[in-house]
């Protein structure tokens, strides 16, 4: 695929980190045919778990990669998760989404990460337009008008070496150079615990829970996990005058392990003290250099989402890098990186700070009033079990509006993906779709709503016709007509009070059509921020370009 020239640079984008995040994005780059050079200090994938959940949303990102059949290979569903009070009862469940599955994936699933970072990297490695420089350090960069000078040092003896890149990606994690660089701040959303975290492998029979466990005990809190295979996790709260240094030895782990679990036939893989965080950058992006992943935010682990947030991050600056330097979007559609995933990650990083909190909880007094609290409102029914209901919808960005400003209906939401028909086959949606924007409807006749300048403005920006119905249609040359499986998408088009969508390449959905009017002046205001004014929105100080 053609860029802009790029003669005069090394690479189109340097990557410092090759951790998930940074290896999606050069992943989902290189697919969109970009020079690409990617640094990490690190000789090898580190071979213990980390992460060990993600969502619907991830697969989805790596099933554009071409990668998401692999990788599900070796996960497996998410059990669901107890919360269990003082005295053993259930006080709160937390479970993944029932059928159907709106994405096409399972909700949630458990996974070993060393295994899906080699999956990626392989990924990666399929491009030979990708440059690989393990073993080097970020040692600093230089911005200039329109790229980036990028330093680094060799390892191995010390030798530094400069490359030209148009764009920069801190992918670093916590401790992230990168982020240093641009003298960003932090917003710290107070949360700030020592949490030891046990991995184990089951090499005989155990006796342990079938679903996943937040014990909420004062005495002790911790978390069971249930991993893939024989993969099982512990993580276990450091009590008031216990440091890191308390848990140096295996014995002293198994003892601290010995009170959740019998570790008679437990191998332990990795234990490590963490100290979880609760953080988000306020400045993502500074000229050409941007930050995602654990460099842009960190999380407690309590929902599960720190990976999630990473690959977030990565799928939707791709689109947005490739739509000004391919496309000509203009450059101010780079300042809503920062914003909606700013807006995006801090609700979830509160929501997970909120869940330590009610595990965490030291006092027996506050700890049985919350056992009560809790316990009353899953009996009565008025308890959020649905772990997807706590990841929000963008609220911020390129996305629809009404006349006062505010979120227009469905905008921000998840395009579904539906299972559709192909030939002989059942496919997911996105498997016959390349990235881009997407007009989908349930009905040929809709398409008539175009006018010439939204159609003119539809061309401009490749968007591709999609018609999902309940009915095979001949569809003319250039619209892919389908017929789903299940009817998931015409139920959730009707929820809406839809005929037609715009999608967003990320798959989030720009706003919804009711009719001709209604589709005209959404690709109006898409036009307009997309090539002749800004995304953000009033009020909103963009980034520096």
């Amino acid at each position: 695929m053609d860029t802009r020239q790029t003669t005069d640079f090394d690479f189109d984008i340097a990557i410092v980190g090759y951790g998930p995040s940074g290896a999606t994005f050069a992943k989902l780059m290189a697919q969109r045919g970009y020079r690409i050079a990617v640094f990490d200090q690190a000789d090898a994938i580190y071979d213990k778990p980390r992460a060990i959940t993600a969502d619907q949303e991830v697969m989805r990102v790596f099933q554009e990669c071409g990668l998401a059949d692999e990788i599900a290979a070796t996960t497996s569903p998410h059990p669901g998760t107890d919360f269990v009070g003082i005295d053993g009862q259930v006080i709160k469940r937390f479970y993944p989404a029932p059928p159907p599955h709106l994405l096409a994936w399972e909700p949630a699933w458990m996974f070993v990460q060393p295994e899906l970072e080699a999956t990626l990297r392989r990924g990666v490695a399929r491009h030979p337009q990708v440059a690989t420089f393990l073993r080097h350090e970020f040692a600093g960069h230089e911005p200039f008008e329109d790229g980036v000078r990028v330093n680094v040092r060799r390892i191995e003896d010390g030798a530094m070496r400069s490359h030209t890149a148009r764009y920069l990606i801190g992918a670093d994690g916590s401790r992230s150079a990168v982020r240093r660089g641009i003298d960003t701040t932090i917003e710290d959303l107070e949360f700030d615990e020592w949490w030891i975290v046990v991995d184990a492998w089951l090499r005989g029979p155990v006796a342990l829970p079938e679903r996943c466990v937040q014990y909420c005990r004062p005495s002790r809190p911790g978390t069971y996990i249930v991993g893939p295979g024989n993969l099982r996790r512990w993580e276990i709260k450091l009590l008031p005058g216990e440091t890191a240094d308390d848990f140096r030895t295996e014995a002293s782990v198994i003892e601290v392990l010995s009170s959740f679990a019998d570790t008679t036939h437990l191998e332990l893989c990795r234990s490590a003290v963490y100290r979880f965080h609760a953080l988000v950058a306020n400045e993502w992006r500074s000229r050409r250099v941007f930050l995602m992943g654990d460099a842009a935010h960190q999380m407690p682990p309590f929902l599960g989402q720190g990976l999630c947030a990473g690959i977030r991050d990565a799928v939707n600056l791709a689109w947005k890098i490739d739509g000004v330097e391919r496309l000509g979007f203009d450059a101010s559609l780079l300042d809503s990186y920062g914003l909606e995933r700013k807006q995006h990650v801090r609700t979830i990083v509160t929501h997970a700070k909120d869940f330590g909190l009610i595990i965490g909880e030291l006092d027996p007094q506050a700890a049985r009033e919350r056992d009560r609290e809790l316990g009353e409102r899953l009996a009565a029914g008025r308890s959020e079990t649905v772990r997807q209901k706590f990841i929000p919808n963008l609220e911020t960005g390129l996305i629809a509006r009404n006349d006062d400003g505010t979120r227009a209906d469905g905008a921000g939401e998840l395009f579904v993906q539906p299972w559709v028909h192909q030939g002989e086959a059942v496919r997911r949606l996105d498997n016959l779709l390349p990235p881009g924007f997407l007009f989908v409807t349930d009905a040929l006749e809709t398409r008539e709503w175009f006018d010439a300048a939204s159609a003119g403005l539809w061309k401009r920006i490749g968007g591709r016709d999609v018609v999902v119905a309940t009915q095979a249609e001949r569809a003319p040359q250039g619209v892919l007509a389908v017929r789903e499986r299940d009817g998931l998408f015409g139920r959730w088009l009707h929820a809406l009070g839809a005929r037609a969508v715009i999608v967003r390449p990320d798959r989030y959905v720009f706003g919804i059509a009711r009719d001709a009017a209604g589709l005209q002046a959404l690709l109006a205001q898409l036009g307009d921020a997309l090539f002749a004014g800004s995304p953000v929105e009033d009020g909103a100080v963009p980034a520096h370009a």
